[in-house]
């Protein structure tokens, strides 16, 4: 009935009503978990590091490569310092910190040689407007200096565990008497 005094009324119901069920198809891909950044090794996060790079602040889109000696090399891909690179051995004690430069409204990731308020700014990894992909790169960043710290203790010789002894049968020592006796 309400469909022949309404008509209008009547499609926008519809209308709405297919809306509503197109939304529940399912998650779109780009709502897809990522992996969790301490669950995955370095080659991985700096996978997940160089896409964060892509989508940074435009003009300063970055591209990241670490080696086998734990070297990270940071090069702008783009405005106008394009090709400017930041090349720096990762190792224990390093950490990484997060700004935010209130005139341009962006967050920096900068690469520190220590984690003090003494510690020295050793080159710009990102820039981005989004906080979320600049704490991204902060931790993808300090699990890599983690695990690059970790890597030569790795591949230290192994120490072997003492030899092992026969059980013995004996009881222990009786200690020595003092003179005291017991009550």
């Amino acid at each position: 009935m309400l469909a022949r005094r309404h008509p209008v009324i009547a499609r926008l119901s519809a209308a709405v009503a297919a809306l509503l069920l197109s939304a529940c198809g399912g998650y779109p891909s780009e709502d897809t978990v990522p992996p969790n950044p301490f669950d995955i090794g370095n080659m991985e996060r700096l996978q997940a590091l160089d896409a964060l790079g892509a989508k940074a602040h435009r003009g300063e889109r970055r591209r990241f490569a670490l080696d086998d000696d734990c070297v990270l090399r940071v090069t702008r891909s783009d405005g106008p310092r394009r090709g400017q690179r930041l090349e720096q051995a990762l190792r224990q004690g390093m950490d990484v910190g997060i700004s935010f430069d209130k005139a341009e409204g962006v967050y920096e990731v900068h690469l520190l040689s220590g984690g003090g308020p003494d510690a020295r700014q050793l080159g710009l990894l990102l820039r981005s407007s989004a906080w979320m992909q600049a704490a991204q790169a902060d931790l993808l960043v300090q699990l890599m200096i983690r695990d690059c710290a970790g890597a030569a203790d790795l591949n230290a010789a192994p120490v072997p565990p003492p030899p092992r002894t026969a059980p013995t049968t004996q009881s222990p020592p009786v200690p020595a008497a003092t003179g005291a006796h017991p009550r």
